[in-house]
């Protein structure tokens, strides 16, 4: 017991002997740090004041944006005309009502070419299915 009496404090009011080494250090260590801290703080301001305004970039010019094609709009579907050419391949074409002939039978022979006498009977066909429909214009 004589010993842990003999190593405790022996100043007035138990405070911590600030002549010891490492208490100077870490108090040292502590005064550096806040000084760091103060000029990282003071360099960011300076950083942020001086920042003058630049002229803005050139922007690049704007871009066509995509839009996709709305359909016009027509009347009820009446009916699909499939069409097969000699080489084979079926057109379809929708017709809806409140088309002409002329222009289904311009729609298919967009599609797949046809001499004049078979673009008129074309026609007269379509003809004949818009008015058995009641879709004739």
């Amino acid at each position: 017991m004589e010993a842990a009496a003999g190593w405790r404090c022996r100043r007035p009011g138990g405070r911590l002997d600030m002549s010891h080494g490492f208490v100077r250090h870490i108090r040292r260590n502590q005064l550096a740090r806040d000084a760091y801290e103060r000029s990282v703080r003071q360099a960011r301001g300076r950083a942020r004041g001086r920042h003058t305004a630049t002229p803005p970039r050139p922007r690049r010019p704007d871009q066509p944006v995509y839009r996709p094609r709305r359909p016009e709009p027509r009347g009820p579907r009446l009916f699909c005309l499939d069409f097969e050419g000699d080489d084979g391949r079926v057109t379809s074409v929708i017709v809806h009502q409140g088309d002409s002939a002329e222009e289904v039978t311009r729609r298919v022979c967009a599609r797949s070419p046809l001499e004049p006498p078979l673009r008129r009977a074309l026609c007269q066909r379509v003809q004949d299915e818009l008015s058995k429909r009641g879709g004739a214009r």
